[in-house]
């Protein structure tokens, strides 16, 4: 993260995926296509429009961008395994961050956030465009003050796109 002032934060992020499956529904049998660990890049800008002072909470305005990599590979109960294909998605999204910060360390938050992209998969010899089932997230975290201007943040996603994140960060 890069303080642009008091209020503004440039950020970007790199990360890994740790991997999942895509269902293909055929008939009459379905598929199951594993996705195997990737990359992750990630830009943001938040905004503080409360502060947080006093009884009140802070509120954060947040917009980011982020694009991931991947390869897929069908799966396969017995015999080698087959050709990998490609899996790329981009996403563009704006949220709310509400919260309240406790003891100058502590800062549980709840955040609501609206999202679209597409997704690009290499699927039957073809690229295959899709797009999230969700456009949004509902959901709570915790991020935690330490020393050195790191800190640390855990984030669940119960609604919409479900999600559970973990993370460091360094401010510069």
């Amino acid at each position: 993260d890069y303080r642009l002032s008091p209020e503004s934060t440039l950020g970007g992020g790199v990360g890994a995926g740790l991997g999942g499956f895509i269902g293909v529904e055929t008939r009459p049998n379905a598929t199951r296509f594993l996705v195997l660990p990737g990359w992750e890049l990630t830009v943001s800008y938040s905004r503080r429009l409360l502060d947080g002072r006093g009884k009140a909470p802070f509120l954060v305005l947040g917009v980011s961008g982020g694009a991931s990599g991947g390869s897929t590979r069908k799966e396969v109960l017995a015999g080698p395994a087959p050709a990998t294909s490609a899996l790329y998605a981009f996403d563009v999204r704006a949220g709310l961050i509400v919260g309240k910060t406790f003891w100058n360390t502590l800062s549980p938050y709840g955040v609501f956030r609206a999202f679209g992209g597409p997704l690009l998969w290499s699927y039957g010899g073809q690229t295959v465009i899709g797009g999230d089932l969700y456009h949004v997230q509902l959901g709570a975290g915790l991020v935690t003050l330490l020393p050195r201007g790191f800190d640390v943040f855990v984030e669940g996603v119960p609604l919409g796109e479900r999600a559970v994140t973990l993370g460091v960060g360094k401010k510069f």
